[in-house]
């Protein structure tokens, strides 16, 4: 374009020398294909019957490029008198694209560039543009570590006149690698250390050593960073070098450090505080004296200071340090500006669409006329995402004129919540039936819950119905009631089973020991019917074929957990006692204690921790329960989890069941926060008849993979992947190992 733009400068100084300014007889523009003349009229200086000078030649030049639509554009002198001149405007147009075309893709996928380069279909191509689009593309292959990967680009004219494709051809070349990593400047930090603490990797054995330009930066600064959590604030790198051997495959690196001083932490001085006490700021700092002076650790004491503040309302503390050094020791002082506290003029609830803006502001720990406090907002925020309608809750800040602010808590609902499922089953045993489950947990927006189950087959029938208000009268008290009907009929009536009745339940919210804890009751009026293979005694109790069931139920629990589906940290803990023997056949009483925890590791890994413990003791002489409240394990689906085993395996089918002891540990990773998650778990476990036989090498171990998705409309599914560790000449099976054992769950974490 250059010896094009000499040529124009040309014929503007002929046409300079010859006349200082003159009139536009005529204007002939050639080189159209895609655009229009009038087009182009419109953007210059230059008009028919008007005077012109070279000036105005020069402006039109620059506003035709300006358009992006031409390669060249030219001016040339077509005829010329002493006050007129008829000019030719030649132009070459930047083609359009048709379609983009690829060739020599093998590490990358076309998709990925497509969803990252700039060029799309119709779009004008000037020269500028497309190197652009070259660059974006090398870019994703050094991303890969393919440093030396080359792209050319043809424009493939075709029927259309201006219409050309874009065609990309790709050279990719060998993948890099870093042979070496060379530091040189570190004497407080020897070589093994900071190779151990920078991210980038030299290739090993188990380490590709992959150089990526963007990544390699921010390691080098983690690497600074880390120097200045040792003391050495003044840290630096002066200088890196990254260069290739002779067969462009190997990368050496070197990188020279300046270490500076290690400084060490003194004392912190405090003033301007009235409202916190220097005892109670000094208390928040996160380095100690004498120790190294971190960074980091400095930053988080700036942060603590500061969320002292903001717990007790004042959200616009100053917080002014200052550094006074001794030597290799430095001093820091606060010098405090408290301010006023903030007072909550009102609270705001934006994007519920589905659900009541009371079911949220229920859950609310801070309210309107309230000094504003830090640990208020943020359990408002985790007692709304309790209720499990949410996939966000974000809270807004917004300060008044006055000193007062406004709270405004916006809400992300979640998608179809309800989960609804019908379908047609077939097994040899129960031949044909049919399934249909409907849960809507947020009935009417109102935060009640609904739900339906029916289930019918030749030998089973089973149907369920059941309604939760969890806020009676407006007040932290909930209700629940279900209706129940089950029965079970094996071939040629071998054993038959059938359970029938009603549940009632209540529960409120408690303030003490704390207001993480809720109280629960039920109460339970049944007819039980069993009469599967064993009959008799269990322990001191009689096992019963049939009878009235009356049941009392006592819950007790405390859950301080972030979310409640797939919680990050925090714990669980219930402490339920059941008492049956007011009125009705059956007399004992079943006590069940449960405690889950968890416990973030690094990235998104978290641990979970679960234990269960439960024993039956009888009430007096003739003690009498149902099959049905004896405990059982293995599997999933009874009361104690022991994945890798058959469901029940264990407890009241095998004529045991009077004490139960499971533990599982969990490490699991979202893949999609929500939505997909994936585990590693270990479950142990056993039921005895008596509490002194309990020991754990009579626990059932096992082991295995498992996966949650959440779909809509159907809920939460699972698959755990389990192996059984016993010793297989455990008579549990029959002298035959336990082995692999799949099993499904619905609407069930890990």
């Amino acid at each position: 374009m250059e010896h094009r733009f000499v040529k124009t400068v040309a014929a503007l100084l002929l046409i300079s020398i010859s006349c200082f300014s003159k009139i536009l007889d005529t204007l002939i523009i050639e080189g159209l294909d895609i655009n229009k003349a009038s087009m182009i009229k419109s953007s210059l200086f230059v008009k028919s019957g008007e005077e012109f000078s070279s000036i105005d030649l020069q402006r039109s030049i620059k506003s035709l490029y300006h358009l992006g639509l031409f390669k060249s554009v030219d001016f040339y002198i077509l005829t010329e008198t002493d006050s007129a001149a008829s000019l030719v405007l030649r132009v070459e147009e930047n083609p359009v694209c048709e379609s983009i075309e690829y060739a020599g893709l093998k590490k990358l996928k076309q998709k990925d560039i497509e969803e990252k380069i700039k060029l799309k279909r119709g779009m004008v191509i000037s020269e500028s543009f497309l190197h652009d689009n070259i660059v974006i593309i090398k870019n994703l292959y050094a991303e890969e570590g393919f440093l030396l990967a080359e792209i050319s680009t043809e424009l493939i004219k075709t029927t259309v006149p201006g219409n050309v494709i874009a065609k990309f051809t790709v050279k990719e070349g060998k993948k890099v690698r870093i042979k070496e990593i060379v530091f040189s400047g570190n004497e407080a930090l020897k070589d093994k250390k900071i190779k151990r603490k920078f991210k980038t990797k030299e290739k090993k054995l188990f380490n590709a050593g992959e150089y990526k330009k963007d990544q390699y930066q921010r390691h080098l600064d983690s690497l600074i960073m880390y120097y200045h959590d040792q003391g050495y604030l003044d840290a630096r790198v002066l200088k890196d070098s990254v260069w290739y051997e002779k067969n462009l495959r190997d990368i050496h690196v070197e990188i020279r450090i300046e270490e500076g001083k290690k400084y060490y932490a003194g004392d912190f001085y405090f003033t301007g505080n009235r409202v916190i006490e220097k005892a109670d700021l000094a208390g928040r700092v996160a380095m100690k004296r004498g120790k190294p002076f971190s960074k980091s650790k400095y930053e988080m004491t700036k942060m603590f200071l500061s969320n002292v503040y903001r717990e007790e309302g004042y959200l616009w503390v100053q917080l002014q340090d200052q550094f006074q050094y001794r030597g290799d020791t430095i001093d820091v002082s606060f010098s405090i500006v408290e301010g006023k506290p903030a007072i909550v003029r009102k609270i705001d609830i934006a994007g519920n669409e589905k659900t009541r803006e009371k079911v949220i502001r229920r859950e609310l720990q801070v309210y309107p006329g309230q000094k504003y406090k830090q640990s208020r907002m943020e359990r408002s925020i985790r007692e709304v995402m309790q209720l499990n309608y949410f996939n966000n809750v974000k809270p807004d800040l917004k300060p008044n004129d006055d000193g007062t602010i406004d709270l405004v808590y916006t809400v992300e609902e979640k998608e179809n919540i309800g989960q609804f499922s019908a379908g047609v089953m077939y097994s040899q045993v129960e031949r044909l039936g049919g399934n249909f489950n409907i849960t809507i947990p947020n009935f009417r927006g109102a935060g009640q819950q609904l739900d339906a189950d029916i289930e019918y087959s030749k030998y089973r029938k089973r149907y369920s119905a059941g309604f939760l208000e969890p806020w009676i009268f407006d007040t932290p008290t909930s209700f629940s009631i279900r209706a129940f009907y089950e029965e079970f009929q094996a071939i040629n009536r071998q054993y038959d089973y059938q359970s029938v009745g009603v549940e009632f339940g209540g529960g409120r919210r408690l303030k003490w020991p704390d207001d993480y804890f809720r109280l629960y009751m039920r109460y339970r009026i049944s007819y039980e019917k069993d009469n599967r293979a064993f009959q008799g005694n269990v322990g001191n109790f009689t096992v019963l074929e049939d009878g009235l069931l009356s049941r009392l139920s006592l819950i007790l629990e405390r859950n301080d957990t972030d979310i409640p589906m797939f919680p990050n940290k925090g714990s669980v803990l219930s402490i339920q006692a059941n008492l049956a023997g007011l009125g009705g056949d059956y007399n004992f009483a079943k006590g069940i204690v449960a405690y889950d925890w968890y416990f973030p590791l690094v990235w998104k890994f978290v641990l979970g921790m679960k234990t269960k413990f439960g024993l039956i003791g009888g009430i007096g002489n003739n003690n009498k329960i149902a099959r049905s409240d004896l405990f059982a394990a293995g599997g999933v689906y009874y009361d104690g989890q022991i994945r890798g085993y058959g469901e029940g395996a264990f407890g009241r089918y095998t004529n045991h069941g009077l004490n139960l002891l499971t533990f599982s540990g969990e490490v699991r990773v979202p893949i999609l926060e929500q939505q997909l998650y994936v585990a590693a778990f270990t479950d142990y476990g056993n039921v005895w008849d008596d509490i002194a036989d309990i020991n754990l090498s009579d626990m059932y171990p096992g082991v295995g993979l498992g996966f949650r998705l959440q779909l809509p409309m159907i809920g939460l599914l699972g698959f755990d992947f389990a192996w059984g560790l016993k010793d297989p000449r455990d008579p549990h099976f029959g002298g035959k190992p336990a082995g692999f054992t799949p099993h499904f769950l619905m609407n069930r974490g890990f």
